[in-house]
């Protein structure tokens, strides 16, 4: 294989990689009962507390009404519940059910475990860079 400059061998390990983690999301080797973006809303949630659909929205860079029918299949299977902002009772705030924290810890066990598996052979330092040079990206698509 010819040698590419970094940023192009960057791009297309990118892409190749979103390429198969969505397959894997689509295929028979699914993890879990949640679908990708149930899963990704539990897991903001969960971590950084209730929020509204509008910030919801702007963290996953989706339209509001994308992200509101997600809220509402949640909502419908009792994973969410929706409550009034005690700061301006006219806005509503979506947190994490009792129900959905069990299910969401259940996939990302799952989850964790198919990760830890693929990485199995990389050092401590190498798991820690990944993570890190990841985060590093996801930021600077928003810059």
């Amino acid at each position: 294989m010819e040698k590419r400059n970094p940023v192009e061998r960057i791009e297309y390990e990118l892409t190749t990689f979103i390429r198969r983690a969505v397959y894997l999301d689509n295929s028979e080797k699914k993890i879990g009962n949640l679908e990708r973006s149930a899963y990704l809303l539990l897991r903001h949630l969960d971590e950084f507390g209730p929020a509204r659909v509008k910030e919801l929205a702007e963290s996953f860079k989706l339209d509001i009404s994308t992200v509101s029918r997600q809220a509402a299949a949640l909502e419908a299977k009792e994973l969410i519940i929706r409550f009034s902002d005690p700061a301006d009772g006219r806005v509503s705030l979506f947190t994490v059910t009792k129900l959905g924290k069990q299910k969401l810890k259940a996939d990302k066990k799952m989850r964790l475990k198919r990760f830890e598996s693929i990485t199995s052979e990389w050092s401590a330092d190498e798991r820690q860079l990944f993570g890190d040079l990841l985060i590093r990206m996801n930021e600077a698509f928003f810059d």
